[in-house]
């Protein structure tokens, strides 16, 4: 088998209304689809990360850089086929666009290679589960929503069968925060106490059999942290997503040793090498690569086997279409240290429409279908024309 072609599909969908993290605003859903073609008539789908920049930088790598040399290749040869793309590329390919380019083709690789063999991904990786937990990631920050609305947002999730729930903090009056960098700083922002305050009331209003969870989108200082931190102790929270901006390793490291709560991340790191940092250095406690932005199946397979080396459970970043969340999906019943995986309850388009069949969890697990092969998705082909950029 031979790949004959590769092809990118820029997709956005507009949400009808912007909601707010730690560090910016966000009025659409964006997500880069990488198709890869073969002589057999496999086609494989991939998703790269566009995070933090226009689609067409990510594009640009893959169709100018990645895809010639692709053509030819044999795509069940995915070791082979990542080493070469990144060394060749190695004096910028050590982080960034191209990572993100690399994982989307790597992605669409594996995907190639499950349907030919008539595997789902998942058993490829080790067929450990078939059953997934799943978290419900939301609880943003929006103009005029109240705490009384957030408490409500994330005690309808545990109504529907979650008993993991995610909320952000981070948007405060806080020392270096990069968010008074962006557009819009001022929308949404709140005082160090208040956001506390949020943390507790969504407490209250789960209860305390409900693993609460936060994620400061990097956007902490370590002193910040460390009191905040100490706060989400009292109140039993879970997990402490990226609470420092991701190259501060050591005070992540500290953070980590100071505090009760597992400190989580970091969805904003790429590459086996960074992760093993991470971990060796017990920065973190749970390790969260993102398929679509760390390196793909072929690297983040091998992140979380670093992570079991040191006991830790990996819970994949999956917040972007439903390719993503498929490929975590797999990833995750893969491991026999897959936690759970995030399941994006904002408006999007691209996760609920994109699918023919999306996924909807019961009681906070999806279960995966063994006869559906690669990633057991089929793309909604009405949808992609709607949403593509620049038709």
């Amino acid at each position: 088998m031979k790949i004959t072609n590769v092809e990118t599909v820029g997709l956005a969908y507009p949400t009808k209304k912007p909601f707010y993290n730690a560090l910016g605003r966000s009025a659409q859903r964006a997500c880069l689809l990488v198709r890869i073609y073969t002589d057999e008539g496999i086609v494989g789908v991939g998703e790269a990360a566009p995070y933090g920049g226009p689609l067409i930088s990510t594009e640009t790598v893959i169709r100018r850089e990645l895809a010639p040399k692709l053509i030819g290749l044999d795509p069940m040869d995915v070791e082979y086929i990542w080493h070469r793309l990144f060394f060749e590329g190695y004096q910028h390919s050590r982080n960034g666009i191209f990572v993100c380019a690399l994982s989307g083709v790597d992605m669409a690789l594996w995907d190639i290679m499950g349907k030919a063999l008539k595997q789902p991904i998942y058993k490829l990786l080790g067929g450990y589960r078939s059953r997934v937990k799943v978290y419900a990631s939301g609880g943003f920050y929006g103009q005029g929503k109240s705490r009384e609305e957030l408490a409500a947002e994330l005690k309808s999730y545990v109504q529907q069968g979650f008993d993991a729930v995610k909320m952000k903090v981070g948007r405060t009056f806080t020392p270096l925060t990069p968010r008074e960098l962006s557009d819009g700083a001022e929308e949404c922002a709140l005082t160090f106490a208040e956001d506390l305050e949020r943390v507790r009331v969504a407490r209250e209003a789960v209860g305390d059999r409900i693993a609460l969870m936060v994620d400061a989108n990097a956007a902490w200082t370590y002193p910040d942290a460390l009191q905040a931190g100490r706060v989400f102790d009292e109140l039993n929270v879970y997990l402490f997503e990226e609470p420092l901006r991701t190259d501060d390793y050591e005070g992540s490291a500290q953070l980590a040793s100071h505090l009760r709560t597992r400190v989580a991340g970091y969805e904003t790191e790429c590459l086996l090498t960074n992760f093993t940092r991470l971990i060796e250095g017990r920065c973190v406690d749970l390790v969260q690569p993102d398929i679509s932005w760390a390196g793909g199946f072929t690297e983040c397979r091998k992140i979380a086997a670093v992570a079991e080396a040191h006991c830790m459970e990996v819970a994949p970043h999956a917040f972007s279409s439903g390719i993503l969340l498929a490929a975590s999906l797999q990833f995750s019943a893969g491991l026999s240290n897959g936690a759970m995986v995030e399941f994006d309850m904002t408006e999007n388009g691209l996760r609920t429409g994109l699918l023919k069949e999306p996924f909807i969890p019961k009681e906070g697990y999806i279960e995966l279908d063994e006869k559906k092969y690669g990633l057991g998705i089929e793309l909604n082909e009405n949808v992609i024309e709607q949403y593509r950029v620049g038709k």
